[in-house]
């Protein structure tokens, strides 16, 4: 399989994810990683159960600070439009839910899609088809990390590339373990 990299570029705080835009990535070297927005200090998502909506940066950041969990995060430039508690619900909402037709992902590019005024944000599938797309259009503005330092080399994080098979798998997988713990 072919790789991508990220190009970590500074540390993060609590203090600034309070403000601005960040593209989450969790489980980072599990594949396919979990996607998901912070704006202004607050998180919004999809998940298999259904949306995150308005959580804290903060509790999810020392949640993963305490358990030792992988994160990249990418802190993207101010939109030009404003992204507004109403419209992150929105989409959240519309897609619901992760599920083998859904992605993650698609929350998020709608969203950076609507802010930028970038609807070439909208053909990207997958993640690493969506990183290049945001480096081109010049609205990256820095990468940290939470608990990958030893995974760096030359301050590049090389992850590998997933298909659409490896993300039904997953979501698949992740059923069958739901239905199992009830």
């Amino acid at each position: 399989m072919e790789n991508y990299s990220i190009t970590i570029t500074d540390t993060i705080n609590e203090e600034r994810l309070q403000k601005g835009v960040f593209i989450f990535m969790y489980r980072v070297l599990r594949i396919p990683p979990h996607l998901g927005l912070i704006v202004n200090g607050e998180l919004y998502d999809i998940t298999l159960h259904g949306p995150n909506l308005g959580i804290s940066a903060v509790d999810f950041y020392r949640t993963m600070l305490k358990r030792k969990s992988e994160l990249v995060l990418i802190e993207l430039v101010n939109p030009e439009k404003v992204i507004t508690e109403a419209s992150l619900k929105e989409v959240m909402k519309k897609y619901w839910k992760v599920s083998s037709e859904v992605s993650c992902l698609f929350p998020v590019r709608d969203i950076l899609a609507t802010a930028y005024a970038c609807p070439d944000l909208l053909q990207a599938e997958f993640f690493f088809d969506l990183l290049p797309r945001l480096k081109d259009e010049g609205l990256i503005k820095s990468t940290s990390q939470i608990n990958l330092f030893n995974k760096l080399n030359n301050n590049a994080l090389e992850l590998i590339k997933y298909s659409k098979k490896d993300i039904e798998n997953c979501v698949h997988a992740l059923q069958r373990k739901e239905q199992q713990a009830c």
